[in-house]
């Protein structure tokens, strides 16, 4: 009785807790609102940022602070943000109209690489949703096979068994599909290859070495790829195709 008591009182202490940490994060986000809306861009950063520090994660706190570093024209901050919004909600118009607003205002202005139609279409298409959201489709497909797949084994008429087998195969077949755009989404959400420059501009090197030929300048803002590390330096692929040498330093990890 007094091992479930314990257990009771700290579950009981983990509650509270939890709901407290949640009544502050609302309260510091309707303030960091409150002085958006005043216009006072720096205040409204300092209290997004505490909540991003505290370990608060959603598309709204993000796409919030992406407005307020845009607002106070931190031009790298806003895209970072911006992208890290779109991870968590891929399908908002909102966020996607925002950062193509925001790399208007990129100084580089970088042609991309060609992309097969084929990887574009799959792309959107699991970009619709979310990770979760395509989770709970495979379990409503997978219900709905094994309620079809059930029927058709107490079913005596031939015609009937037929139809379900298609429904079923169907089924399955969608099952299997939102797996894949679940396991393509949570991946896609949660990589750590992507980064946005962040400092004024930064001179690509031909090797992690400050020593290094200089190849071109980059500058904040653009949306680069990570391919490899060494010690301080990260080599990057750029939009264009082109790769350099950079310090770890001069970007942010999305």
């Amino acid at each position: 009785m007094k091992v479930v008591l314990k257990y009771f009182l700290v579950f009981s202490c983990f509650i509270l807790t939890y709901s407290a940490y949640g009544e502050d994060a609302n309260k510091i986000f309707q303030q960091a609102n409150e002085a958006y809306m005043k216009k006072d861009y720096s205040t409204a950063i300092e209290l997004y940022e505490t909540m991003v520090q505290e370990g608060s994660k959603s598309a709204n706190l993000f796409y919030n602070l992406g407005n307020a570093y845009f607002k106070n024209e931190h031009l790298a901050q806003s895209i970072l943000y911006y992208e890290r919004a779109l991870r968590l909600s891929p399908n908002n118009k909102d966020i996607i109209h925002n950062i193509a607003f925001a790399n208007q205002k990129i100084i580089d202005d970088m042609e991309t690489m060609p992309e097969l139609i084929i990887y574009k279409w799959i792309r959107n298409f699991y970009s619709l949703f979310s990770s979760n959201t395509w989770a709970v489709i495979a379990c409503v497909c997978c219900i709905a096979m094994f309620i079809a797949v059930g029927f058709m084994i107490v079913s005596r008429m031939h015609k009937r068994r037929v139809y379900l087998f298609f429904i079923s195969l169907i089924c399955f077949v969608l099952l299997i599909i939102s797996i894949a755009f679940s396991i393509m989404q949570y991946q896609q959400s949660n990589r750590s290859d992507e980064a946005i420059i962040t400092q004024a501009s930064v001179v690509v090197k031909s090797m992690p070495d400050q020593s290094g030929t200089d190849l071109f300048t980059v500058h904040e803002g653009l949306k680069v790829k990570i391919n490899d590390k060494v010690g301080k330096w990260v080599e990057v692929l750029f939009p264009n195709g082109s790769k350099g040498w950079m310090k770890i330093s001069d970007l942010e990890v999305i």
